[in-house]
């Protein structure tokens, strides 16, 4: 009986300690459902859908150059454009760059040259500044541009007050608005099939940039003054070409006071010379010895933008166009574009988008004094010679 007794306590005990110890044991947890799976926002496509048709023959270039050469040249009555056959006086590499056999001796004929280049999507590798203006890093990620990819905006003077600090009268403002009139017109007509209209594109925008130029610097390339910047800056063993100018701007710090040639670059290759680099080696890329160190000296790049034809020179001054395009195309900031690209608080897409070249350098890095009417009436005077040269 005491052992049946004992027996039945201890399996008391057990049964006891037993539960005990299952009721101190923590259940397993349940499982977390999964979550539901999220859609990412789709980026917006970079990959255009208008087609422009098939390119220019390979010396249209030629015809625009000489023709509207000439006209812009008596606007002026100069003859920096086509009147004056320009030499070769330096090993200057970049002037041998073309891919095409025409001796490019006018300096119209650079101007027309990388229009008709520009006409199409060209990289305007500006994604190393991107972070500034609300772009992309990755060159690759931006959508395409060209002189002719985009419309051009209308501007009125409420827009302008937007974009430039020096606001134009109505008068100028008329001009501005008949040219990128002119441009769309054209632009659609070669949308809808039109490849004569191309050609008028192409004269269009040569004569925008060969009055760019003169007032930038054919006008005064040849003075005292150029020259004696020439003589003093030039590297060992330089000469300065005629038609190519020399200047020392007091306004700018000692990084950004000398500018030289066509279109007034700094030789600094911490500048805004950066993207032409990357882009000119981009579309020189078969080309070893048409190649730019992007860290380049002063000394090289004196010779690259001071050179006798101009090329790199002209190429650049078209090139800055399509960056400060690519910046109002791509940016996510609706400081950095055109106000008519923003409704009702969002930005279009980056082919609904218009383009203006009528921005303040901060905002859309644009690199020209006359498309921000730095003067108060420069802007005016260079759509007067667009219009006074047809």
């Amino acid at each position: 009986m005491k052992t049946k007794i004992i027996l039945a306590t201890l399996l008391c005990t057990l049964v006891s300690t037993h539960a005990q110890a299952m009721g101190s044991k923590k259940p397993s947890p349940t499982p977390a459902p999964n979550p539901a799976p999220v859609t990412p926002t789709p980026a917006p496509s970079t990959k255009p859908t208008l087609d422009f048709g098939p390119e220019l023959s390979e010396d249209a270039y030629l015809n625009a150059g000489a023709e509207v050469g000439a006209q812009v040249d008596d606007s002026q009555n100069d003859n920096e454009l086509v009147g004056s056959s320009r030499q070769v006086i330096n090993n200057d590499q970049v002037d041998q760059c073309f891919n095409d056999e025409a001796p490019h001796e006018y300096f119209a004929d650079q101007i027309s040259y990388y229009v008709q280049e520009m006409i199409n999507d060209v990289p305007a590798k500006v994604g190393y500044i991107g972070s500034y203006y609300g772009t992309s890093s990755d060159d690759s990620a931006y959508f395409p541009t060209s002189l002719i990819r985009h419309p051009l905006c209308n501007v009125t003077s409420s827009t302008l007050s937007a974009t430039i600090n020096k606001v134009p009268g109505q008068a100028t403002i008329d001009k501005l608005n008949r040219f990128a009139n002119t441009v769309n017109t054209l632009r659609q007509e070669v949308l809808n099939g039109d490849q004569s209209a191309k050609k008028e594109l192409l004269s269009t925008w040569t004569r925008m940039f060969s009055c760019l130029a003169y007032a930038e610097s054919l006008s005064t390339a040849d003075t005292t003054t150029s020259k004696n910047v020439a003589a003093k800056v030039g590297p060992s063993g330089y000469r300065k070409p005629a038609g190519v100018k020399f200047y020392e701007d007091p306004a700018q710090d000692a990084t950004s006071r000398l500018n030289i040639g066509m279109f007034q670059f700094t030789p600094n290759s911490a500048g805004n010379i950066q993207p032409c680099i990357r882009a000119w080696n981009s579309l020189n890329q078969n080309k070893a010895s048409c190649q730019i160190s992007q860290k380049a000296t002063q000394a090289d790049l004196i010779k690259a933008l001071g050179s006798s034809y101009q090329s790199f020179n002209a190429f650049c001054g078209i090139h800055k166009l399509v960056q400060t395009f690519a910046i109002q195309v791509n940016t996510t900031k609706s400081s950095a574009t055109h106000p008519s690209n923003v409704v009702n608080g969002k930005l279009k897409g980056f082919e609904q988008r218009c383009v203006s070249p009528h921005f303040q350098a901060g905002k859309a890095y644009n690199h020209f004094g006359p498309f921000q009417n730095s003067t108060g009436s420069n802007l005016d005077k260079l759509f007067t010679c667009i219009e006074s040269s047809r």
